[in-house]
Order: C-alpha cells, then sequence, then structure tokens
C-alpha cells in the first residue's frame, strides 16, 4: 500500500476492491485468456484503475479486500461485471463459480440468497443481456 492509497475516496476504494475480485475470477482457472486480458483493460478504464494500481491488483488480488457496496443496484452492477469475467473466455469452471460465491457472500447479498442468486446469475446468458434485463433476473431470487 503506497501513501497514496490513504487518500483514496470510499468509491475509489470500492472500485480498486471490485476490480481486484474480478482479476480473482479471472485467475481462478490458472491462465488469463486475451479475452479476459481485454475485459480487464475495459473494466479498469471505467472503474479509473491507474496503471500502477492495475499493476499491483493484476499481481496479487488477493490483497485486497472484499468491500461491500451501498446498495442493492450497485452491489448487481459489480455482480453484473463479475459474471462477464467468468464467461469472457466462454468457459465457466468450477473454480470460477466457487468464487463468484464467495464474492457474492462479500458484496453483503444476503446469506439466505447467495447460492439461489449464483445460480440464477450464471443460468443468464450474459453476452445478450442488458444490465437492466440482468437486474430484473437477479431481483426475482433476491428481493429487496
Amino acid at each position: 500500500m503506497t501513501i497514496a492509497d490513504i487518500y483514496l475516496s470510499g468509491d475509489q476504494k470500492r472500485n480498486i476492491s471490485h476490480f481486484a475480485n474480478i482479476v480473482k475470477i479471472a485467475k481462478s482457472d490458472g491462465e488469463i485468456s486475451n479475452e479476459e486480458e481485454e475485459l480487464l483493460k475495459a473494466i479498469a478504464k471505467k472503474y479509473q484503475i491507474t496503471d500502477d494500481n492495475f499493476k499491483a491488483i493484476f499481481k496479487d488480488p488477493e490483497y485486497y479486500p472484499i468491500r461491500a457496496q451501498l446498495g442493492c443496484e450497485e452491489r448487481i452492477e459489480r455482480l453484473f461485471d463479475l459474471l462477464k469475467m467468468v464467461f469472457a473466455d466462454h468457459k465457466m469452471r468450477s473454480m470460477e463459480v466457487s468464487t463468484l460465491r464467495k464474492i457474492v457472500i462479500g458484496l453483503a447479498f444476503s446469506l439466505k440468497n447467495v447460492d439461489d442468486i449464483v445460480i440464477q446469475a450464471v443460468h443468464i446468458d450474459i453476452e445478450n443481456c442488458s444490465l437492466e434485463e440482468f437486474q430484473k433476473e437477479i431481483m426475482k431470487v433476491n428481493p429487496i
């Protein structure tokens, strides 16, 4: 952790944490495909992750704790990003699902709904689904 990290805002810290979660998913099968790498770069840009933070997170994503998101919609959006990474290489591995489950818990979804959320999420055609459609589907198993 650098001295600059101490002065990050709450949103910046959550973005870094979320990006680290996505890197954990990408690395969970032991390799990062070209599609996954491109998606990581796009997500880093979306969340304003600096090059230095990108390199540090990529090297050791486990260093960064999972931070709960503020609202349900924001948590679902983060889950949507995570699923894009799971399916970036067009394969789903059990390690990715296991890591996804842990992250869903870390995102502060209700523990009684975690398995239903993960099952619902992995059955959605994420490549052909908008964020709004995804939110509706997840809300079916995780009502507010």
